[in-house]
């Protein structure tokens, strides 16, 4: 099946296949989606549905409530500004009669009598007043009243000079006093504030019983006490005691509604079954009532579960339509793409068969190509080897050439001073001579100590013959002795260019390794920094060896003051090859054969980084006893 004759075939028909199958799973998951997509919206749309449902009865028993307390209100203030007025009006009266200041006992009855007299009074008017001098209520203007509201001295002693006037509720009275100061009377005005009330809860009544909401919504009215206030269908019950009132379930529903509303006076939604108005079947009924606790009324609301419930199919038929219109057009869309795309595969399909066979006939003109390269490829492989070898040889060639020139230049260096020595002995042999003053024992001290200086200087060589002898075996050594035979090849190129050179040694730990292999990384650390010393030129060079161990590892550290290792080269400083001297002074091999030899020979460590003067060099190696 997947033979190359068949390669085409599968190019033109693996992707019609893929997008088929990619649409089709789609197109599945898709219409699964949307139609729980559905259920769930149904879901929100129902709770939606029913909550706004529940506002709007809130709403309405709100707004009822809202029109109650502003007649209430209203009614209230009407009263107030009654029992008001006719105290103002008397005091007003009394302040033209009380001109005179000389005012006698008999003078105040004379403008009381004068006042009742006058017709500025209605008599009808609840009017009384209190002589505080004499401690005694002065008769009610209207005397039918002083029985009916209980005035008496005791009540008015309660409310002494109340000049600016004052309100003062009792029961179902509202009194409204005010002191007469050149009388010193309390003159007053009473009513029975719910009089009027009786009225404005009849009209509020008529008018609650017509409000209609939504469809078959109504309002009525209980009193905390069962009885029936108002009804828009129940008229022939109104002030009945409706405690015993049913629903087709066989509940209690006035008392149901009435108990919890006292339960929760802030609203309650009740469930139960009721007729509808003007029909006789029961229908599921919710219902919302809340207290109106200023006239101890209960006024509910309700709206018909099934209303909702068709509300709410019709609300999800509208939302299926637009589901099932929303994948029929996908599907329609999904059937052109899968249309278009298929025209597509089966053009591009083409252009890469042809692509395919033209790449086929490449690869035949390569391998040719290929053959004819395997045959010369061995003979290229070990040319390029070769070429490789010579550059090894070279590197190596040159890093042998330079670190003989290193060794010559400390050679000449410990030379210098014992060769000017012994041309200052054959000088001084030279000038004894031309004065005839050379003797025998002279000639013996000359003699002796040039083969001194002969000596050293061959010591020197022997020296350096020895340093560089590679090492066949590890051995026990102190760290601090191959520091120093370090430091004896360098020393007297480190003291002709005035570098200060300190060392400290801490512990001085037995180490089991190659000995000169190790004093050559020493001298590679030091030599390098002797060498940047000079390159940049540093005022006051140092150079730092401090010797020590920390736990179970020996511990070298190699400081100068030259200002450290750029950012850029300090990753890379140990790598073959790399250096930062010129090539006629550098080969890049010194710290990368330091690094194999502390690392891969002796276990140990080698690591560079920048301290505040300089850089720092530090050589960790795992040591076999303490201290010295």
């Amino acid at each position: 099946m997947f033979s190359e004759k068949n390669i085409s075939k599968l190019i033109i028909l693996t992707p019609i296949i893929t997008v088929l199958l990619i649409a089709f799973f789609t197109i599945y998951f898709f219409i699964q989606n949307q139609y729980k997509y559905f259920d769930d919206e149904s879901i929100r749309e129902e709770i939606e549905y029913i909550s706004k449902q529940k506002n709007i009865l809130k709403k309405e028993i709100n707004s009822v409530l809202s029109y109650l307390d502003y007649h209430e209100k209203k009614a209230n203030d009407e009263v107030k500004n009654r029992v008001k007025n006719r105290v103002e009006i008397l005091y007003n009266q009394l302040s033209v009669l009380t001109k005179d200041k000389n005012l006698n006992s008999s003078k105040k009855n004379e403008i009381m009598n004068q006042l009742i007299d006058s017709k500025a009074i209605n008599r009808n008017d609840y009017f009384f007043a209190y002589d505080v001098q004499n401690d005694k209520l002065i008769q009610p203007f209207n005397k039918s009243i002083q029985k009916e509201f209980e005035l008496n001295d005791k009540f008015i002693k309660n409310y002494l000079y109340p000049d600016t006037g004052k309100y003062v509720q009792l029961k179902d009275k509202l009194i409204y006093i005010k002191h007469v100061p050149k009388l010193d009377w309390i003159i007053g005005s009473v009513e029975n504030s719910k009089k009027n009330l009786k009225q404005i809860k009849k009209d509020l009544i008529k008018y609650i019983e017509t409000i209609r909401y939504e469809n078959n919504g109504y309002i009525w009215i209980h009193d905390t006490k069962y009885h029936l206030i108002a009804h828009p269908f129940r008229q022939d019950s109104i002030g009945k005691y409706d405690i015993d009132l049913k629903d087709a379930s066989g509940d209690y529903i006035t008392k149901k509604f009435i108990d919890e509303t006292k339960k929760k006076p802030n609203g309650v939604f009740v469930e139960y079954n009721w007729q509808k108005p003007n029909k006789k079947q029961f229908s599921k009924k919710l219902g919302y009532f809340k207290l109106y606790e200023k006239w101890n009324w209960v006024v509910g609301a309700g709206l018909y579960m099934d209303d909702i419930e068709n509300s709410i199919l019709k609300n999800k038929q509208l939302l299926e339509k637009r589901v099932d219109k929303y994948i029929e057009t996908v599907v329609v869309i999904s059937f052109f793409v899968i249309f278009i795309i298929g025209i597509l595969s089966v053009f591009i399909s083409n252009r890469i068969n042809q692509a395919f066979n033209e790449y086929r006939k490449s690869v035949v003109k390569k391998e040719q190509e290929l053959q004819d390269l395997n045959k010369n490829l061995e003979l290229k492989v070990q040319k390029a080897i070769d070429d490789v070898k010579k550059k090894d040889r070279a590197m190596l060639h040159q890093s042998r050439l330079a670190r003989m020139g290193a060794m010559l230049s400390m050679i000449a260096h410990q030379w210098r001073q014992p060769l000017s020595e012994l041309s200052g002995v054959l000088m001084e042999l030279e000038t004894a001579s031309k004065f005839n003053k050379v003797d025998e024992k002279m000639i013996q001290d000359s003699v002796i100590e040039s083969n001194k200086l002969i000596e050293f200087m061959s010591n020197t060589i022997e020296d350096f013959r020895n340093f560089f002898k590679p090492d066949k075996k590890k051995v026990y050594f102190y760290l601090d002795d191959a520091c120093n035979e370090a430091l004896t090849l360098v020393d007297a190129s480190i003291k002709n260019f005035n570098i200060n050179l300190v060392k400290k040694v801490k512990c001085n730990s037995i180490i089991y390794g190659y000995e000169r292999e190790f004093a050559q990384v020493m001298l590679n650390l030091i030599s390098n920094a002797k060498d940047i010393l000079i390159q940049r030129d540093i005022k006051n060079p140092n150079i730092y060896i401090e010797v020590d161990a920390v736990g179970s590892s020996a511990i070298v550290k190699v400081l100068d003051n030259a200002g450290g290792v750029e950012d850029e080269y300090i990753d890379l400083i140990f790598e073959p090859y790399f250096t930062t001297k010129s090539s006629s002074k550098g080969t890049g091999l010194g710290l990368y054969m330091a690094k194999m030899i502390v690392e891969k020979n002796m276990e140990g460590e080698i690591s560079v980084e920048n301290s505040r003067k300089g850089a720092l060099f530090l050589v960790t190696l795992p040591f076999k006893s303490g201290k010295d």
